[in-house]
């Protein structure tokens, strides 16, 4: 039986390459994001706000931003982006029979929540300072990246906000196997995603265990199903 070897570190890229859809003239779809941040008393008083970013070159551009308080947020997201933020994928050719994929023209943008204690006037002041030629001044505040994510003995589940300028839906299953010496690796990655235009969750679940002795599966799937159970954490504060 051929084998194929279809390595973990090539997930990224793989995900980027499967979002494709059709379809754009429809309604986007905004999003509203409230959460509880657990152990956030080792941050109340370091946060003030949560919020989504999107980069322009080096240019930070606020695509939304919520207040944030004892440990409780809640922001809106735009129901369009620019398309100066998102990307598109790569060639579906690339990617082989396994998954099939609704149309390759689709453009997206995935973004990330960031608590802090950045203060807009502030930075308003400083930036009115160094224009008008008084010294170089600087504006020192906070972040404190977030992740959504739930935890079980063998499982990790990560939500990402992946941002979509039409539908589209990714399904599909793919089987590897690495022989090593000793043991058997087993890698299976799964698509189950179909994406609205404008803002979704993909849940990312990565399981790992040892069948028998010799055998040690792996199984990644990806899918727009919601997942209960899923919490916000200060990412590496947990």
């Amino acid at each position: 039986m051929k084998r194929y070897c279809f390595p973990l570190i090539l997930l990224t890229a793989i995900f980027a390459e499967l979002i494709t859809s059709c379809d754009k003239d429809e309604t986007a779809v905004g999003m509203t994001v409230s959460g509880i941040l657990e152990f956030s008393e080792q941050y109340n008083d370091k946060i003030t706000k949560v919020q989504v970013d999107a980069y322009e070159g080096s240019k930070q551009i606020t695509l939304a931003r919520g207040p944030y308080s004892n440990g409780t947020f809640s922001l809106e997201l735009p129901a369009k982006v620019d398309d100066k933020y998102l990307n598109q994928p790569f060639s579906k050719e690339d990617m082989g029979p396994y998954f099939e994929i609704s149309n390759k023209n689709v453009k997206i943008g995935v973004f990330d929540f960031t608590a802090t204690d950045f203060d807009e006037t502030i930075a308003n002041s400083i930036d009115e300072k160094n224009r008008e030629g008084n010294g170089t001044w600087g504006y020192a505040y906070k972040t404190f990246p977030l992740v959504y994510k739930k935890l079980d003995d063998i499982s990790t589940t990560e939500g990402s906000f992946y941002y979509a300028d039409r539908s589209c839906s990714i399904t599909g299953t793919m089987t590897t196997y690495d022989d090593l010496i000793t043991f058997t690796i087993e890698k299976t990655l799964t698509y189950s995603m179909h994406l609205n235009r404008g803002w979704n969750i993909v849940y990312h679940t990565t399981t790992q265990y040892m069948e028998t002795p010799d055998k040690q599966i792996f199984i990644n799937e990806l899918s727009t199903k919601p997942v209960s159970g899923m919490k916000w954490y200060v990412r590496g504060g947990f």
